[in-house]
This record gives C-alpha cells, sequence and structure tokens, in this order.
C-alpha cells in the first residue's frame, strides 16, 4: 500500500495521494491487478476551500462519462447543502443512457464556446472544482476561461497524469475505483446528508468506470461503496437496465457493422475495429451514444489489447483503448499524448485511417515485444 505523499510536489501547490515519482511504479502495479488505494483522511486544504466557497464553479472532462456527470452533479448538490451558489458546465451532450443522472437538470451544457453569461460565471467564480480530470487540454472549450480566472482551482480525480501545478489543491488517487469514490468521500467529511439522488449518481459514477465491477479496478473498495449506496437506497437493476439494456436499435445495427469490420493481429492478440463517419452517420447514432462499444470488441478469446477508432471529423479520431492482459494500455495513450488507466485508456490522433492504424498496430506491438506486418 502507497503511503499519502504530500510533501513531493512544489511549493507553488499541493498534491495528495501518489506522488509524481511513484507514477512509474504505480503504473506497474496497477497492471498486475493490486488495488492500491484505501479510504484515508480527505486533504484538509480541499475541504476548507469547498467549504469557503460560495459560488463555485464545476467542471469535468470533454464527452462526460458516468464517473464525470455522477461526480459532477454530486458536488453540485452538495455543496447546495453548504449554502452556495454552483454552476456546473458541461462542454459536450451527455448520453441518453446517463441522463437521469442529472435528473434534476443542475448541469448547463455549453452551445460550443461559451456564452457571455456563462464566461461571467467563470470570471464571478469564487473557487474552480474539477473532477474526474486534472488535464487542463480535456476541459475543452472552458480551458482558457478558467486559465484567466483568478479562482483558486481544486480538482478531484484518479487519472494517471495530469496538469498537477495547474491546481492549487489536487486529490489524486490513481488506485481509486472511480472519482466517484472520492467525492462519496469528500461528502462524508463534509458532514453533508446523502441525498438519495445523489447516492444514486454517485453509485452510477462507481458502477460505469468499473464496467458494472467487471473490470479489475473494482476491487473490494468498490463492492463495499457500492454496498454503502444500496443500503442507502439505491436500486441497481433499474440503473442497470437504463445504462446497459436500453439501446436503441440503430445503435444495436452500429454495433453489428463494427463487429463486422473486426480484425485481428498477432494470433488475435491485438483486435481493433475502425468505425467511420459514413458507417455512424447512416445509422444514424451520435458520438456521444458510442460509450461501451470497445468493450464489445473484447469478446475475442486470446485478445490482450483491443481498438476502437472513431472517426470524430476529417483526418480526427478518437482511439479507445483496453487491455485484458497484463500489459497497460496506458503507456500506449501517452506515447500519443493520451492518458487513462492501465487496463483502459485513449488518445486523438490525426491523418488517415491507414496511417493512424499503422501507428498504433506499431505501438501495440512493441508494447507486446512482438513483431510483424501492418
Amino acid at each position: 500500500m502507497w503511503k499519502r505523499n504530500e510533501d513531493a510536489a512544489p511549493a507553488t501547490h499541493r498534491f495528495h495521494g501518489i506522488a509524481k515519482t511513484q507514477l512509474p511504479q504505480v503504473r506497474e502495479h496497477m497492471s498486475s491487478g493490486i488495488q492500491l488505494w484505501e479510504p484515508g483522511p480527505v486533504p484538509s486544504g480541499l475541504l476548507a476551500a469547498l467549504r469557503k466557497s460560495k459560488q463555485p464553479l464545476i467542471l469535468t472532462h470533454i464527452y462526460p462519462d458516468g464517473d464525470a456527470l455522477g461526480s459532477a452533479v454530486s458536488m453540485h448538490r452538495t455543496l447546495q447543502q453548504l449554502g452556495a451558489r454552483p454552476r456546473t458546465f458541461l462542454t459536450h451532450p451527455v448520453p441518453a443512457k446517463l441522463s437521469f443522472i442529472d435528473h434534476d437538470s443542475v448541469a448547463e451544457l455549453l452551445d460550443g464556446e461559451p456564452s457571455s453569461k456563462q464566461l461571467d460565471a467563470a470570471r464571478e467564480a469564487d473557487l474552480i472544482i474539477v473532477v474526474d480530470t486534472s488535464t487542463r487540454d480535456r476541459l475543452g472549450h472552458m480551458k482558457s476561461a478558467i486559465e484567466l480566472s483568478d479562482a483558486p482551482r481544486v480538482c478531484i480525480d484518479h487519472h494517471l497524469d495530469g496538469d498537477m501545478d495547474f491546481f492549487s489543491e489536487i486529490w489524486c488517487e490513481p488506485g481509486s475505483p472511480s472519482t466517484g469514490n472520492l467525492v462519496l468521500e469528500v461528502i462524508e467529511a463534509l458532514e453533508c446528508e446523502l441525498l438519495s439522488t445523489t447516492a444514486e449518481s454517485l453509485f452510477v459514477a462507481i458502477a460505469t468506470d468499473t464496467g458494472w465491477f467487471r473490470y479489475s479496478n473494482s476491487g473490494s473498495v468498490a463492492y463495499r461503496y457500492a454496498a454503502k449506496l444500496v443500503e442507502l437506497g439505491v436500486d441497481p437493476e433499474p440503473i442497470f437496465q437504463r445504462i446497459f439494456q436500453s439501446f436503441s436499435m440503430q445503435r444495436t445495427l452500429l454495433l453489428g457493422d463494427l463487429l463486422a469490420a473486426l480484425e485481428s493481429r498477432e494470433g488475435n492478440k491485438i483486435v481493433f475495429s475502425v468505425l467511420s463517419e459514413p458507417m455512424r452517420r447512416h445509422r444514424g447514432v451520435d458520438l456521444e451514444d458510442l460509450d461501451g462499444f470497445v468493450d464489445s470488441l473484447g469478446q475475442v478469446g486470446g485478445s490482450e489489447i483491443v481498438i476502437l477508432v472513431v472517426e470524430v471529423g476529417a483526418g480526427r479520431y478518437k482511439v479507445s483503448l483496453r487491455s485484458r492482459g497484463e500489459f497497460s494500455v496506458h503507456t500506449i495513450a501517452a506515447h500519443f499524448d493520451g492518458g487513462g488507466h492501465a487496463k483502459a485508456a485513449g488518445c486523438r490522433l490525426e491523418g488517415t485511417e491507414e496511417q493512424i492504424l499503422s501507428r498504433l498496430l506499431a505501438e501495440c506491438r512493441k508494447t507486446l515485444g512482438v513483431g510483424g506486418a501492418a
């Protein structure tokens, strides 16, 4: 178990959790499935900032998933309980299957670039709170706005890489199953009542980031936290049905198209498929409704690395990577300036489909220690 290290960061900010110098060891241990994080004291500086704030702005990463949205709206409701007037901005739409998390519509969707009113909200905020990412480039259109803000910036995250110097307080626990686990710790440390809506949002955060408790990042911690939320009244069955069993016919047909285009290399050790924009438009499916596609590709026996390449614009591609073995896909994503976790990571690339596949396959072979033709 790693000890907390609050002395490893420069004096310009305070970093809590795993120190930068420990990251190589963290990646190695996370690849082997060892659970690193156990609940401990929430950083006092983070709690003080949250208690003091009266007009906070809450942000999360582009293309928000269940952990991002669940953590953000849970923080929003909790700060309202403390008497604050929070604003929560999303830079991209939420997948339809996750919209129930924000049933009270506390999150505001930016329509492209922030409006003048939204920029004013960023300037007037007395605290910027970022959840589920510590990388400023993943804040989308809000990046430049908060860079110009004089408000202190705090972060709650569980990803391996980030811009640690960007925050005055950062609580980063790469071994945590989800950011939702950390937000639950914050809520309890603030001694706020855990609302039923918040409990449901946090259950979604934990359940989706662990693949409904199937991924290696689950560990006993994820199950204990889930049990706590179920004891508070969360009903897992309807949540599972909404997220995993309520897909449209068009999305299901598109998944069939993707599986029909499936390819493999190195004796099925590398499995990949490309979802082109024409394929997606033919079925009428939005980009935000593709969550989970990459996991469907990993059903091939013997696969070690799974790759989904999605065309998001002319010459622009979003890459999702999954590891089903001992190899870390985080190192592959990091090679292309991406990030994530040892078992699940991603990046964005530009070029032709052929160029991108060639680059990805070459890096995958290097990771696997094998050779072969593209």
